[in-house]
């Protein structure tokens, strides 16, 4: 072969602009699927699945055990709202508002305690929590001018709160009271309501 004669090889030509993006979109598109593919295969109570079942639970229990008080002869007790609920899911009531004895009461309670946790008793810890919290309040009021308010008092229709009946040096039943009542309202926990027996006013 002549020196002078030379093989001529084509240079290869760069993939054009176009081609390179859409196989950029190609893989995008498959990369998206994976994703979703993935996602859909995780449980459905992750993020936003089952956040609020407990407390859809916790409200149907105080719903179906105000239906039982009304029907065992408490018929004023209240379903559970976001206004009264307290954080067993039952309504923020006492004895007065609702009109009936103690014993009467406590009967409807005896019958309709099957429908709530642990038969309707609170645990030590709760128990503990509430009290503590009667005791700040407490302690607010006091702040607040009343230094005479009491410490709390444990009743078993409703727990931990306070008896205002027999009380000296101020009138429970004054609109000042109630005003400083409000004020130490907002240091509750969430969920915990302050249980109350006025003379002749209905909590």
């Amino acid at each position: 072969m002549n020196d002078s004669t030379r093989v001529m090889r084509r240079p290869r030509r760069p993939r054009p602009p176009a081609a390179r993006t859409a196989a950029a979109i190609i893989a995008a598109g498959a990369l998206a699927l994976l994703a979703t593919a993935c996602g859909n295969s995780s449980s459905p109570t992750g993020s936003g699945g089952s956040s609020n079942t407990g407390n859809s639970t916790t409200s149907q229990v105080g719903i179906n055990y105000a239906s039982c008080m009304r029907s065992h002869g408490v018929p004023k007790y209240p379903d559970p709202s976001s206004s009264n609920k307290l954080a067993n899911g039952l309504p923020k009531v006492s004895v007065q508002q609702l009109g009936v004895s103690t014993s009467q009461y406590q009967a409807a309670q005896n019958a309709c305690a099957h429908l709530l946790p642990n038969g309707g008793q609170q645990t030590q810890l709760q128990s503990q929590r509430d009290l503590d919290a009667m005791r700040a309040y407490a302690q607010c009021m006091r702040s607040h001018g009343v230094p005479t308010w009491p410490d709390p008092t444990y009743d078993p229709t409703a727990g931990w709160g306070f008896n205002l009946v027999n009380v000296h040096g101020f009138d429970p039943n004054s609109t000042q009271i109630d005003n400083k009542m409000d004020v130490c309202n907002r240091g509750l926990p969430p969920g915990i309501g302050v249980p109350l027996a006025r003379p002749g006013h209905p909590g």
